[in-house]
């Protein structure tokens, strides 16, 4: 059956309070499930407060499925400390329909984003935000 075959790409990795978070579109409800499962692998071992850096390359629409799927991934990241998240549009041009489901996510569990083309400039305001946040930096 086609429908159990995960759409999209992902990849994770965690340093210095900062989830890089690479992802190929478009995205599927197994994709999503695919990548929540990483995630709480990942964020299990994570304290305090951290920030994630989302690099989009191509279309990364999700279906209705995968972006009902997503507000999980959200509620866990939230739960796991995760104070804001910077979307990057990488050889791609941003698309309203990504940025518009994407802000529906994060404004449910009220997660400060912002999206960005250039990737340094996302690091910058990323690393701002968490400082910030983190009670041991003031």
């Amino acid at each position: 059956m086609m429908n159990d075959v995960a759409h999209g790409l992902h990849r994770i990795e965690f340093k210095d309070k900062i989830l890089t978070v690479e992802a190929r579109g478009p995205f599927n409800e197994q994709q999503v499930q695919n990548y929540q499962a990483q995630l709480q692998e990942v964020l299990s071992k994570v304290k305090g407060h951290w920030g994630q850096l989302t690099l989009l390359h191509q279309d990364c629409i999700f279906t209705p499925q995968a972006e009902r799927e997503m507000y999980h991934t959200i509620k866990l990241r939230k739960q796991r400390g995760v104070c804001a998240i910077a979307v990057v549009f990488i050889d791609t041009a941003p698309t309203g329909l990504v940025e518009q489901q994407l802000t529906r996510l994060y404004q449910q569990f009220n997660i400060m984003h912002a999206y960005f083309i250039d990737a340094d400039a996302a690091l910058v305001w990323l690393e701002a935000q968490v400082a910030i946040s983190s009670p041991n930096s003031r």
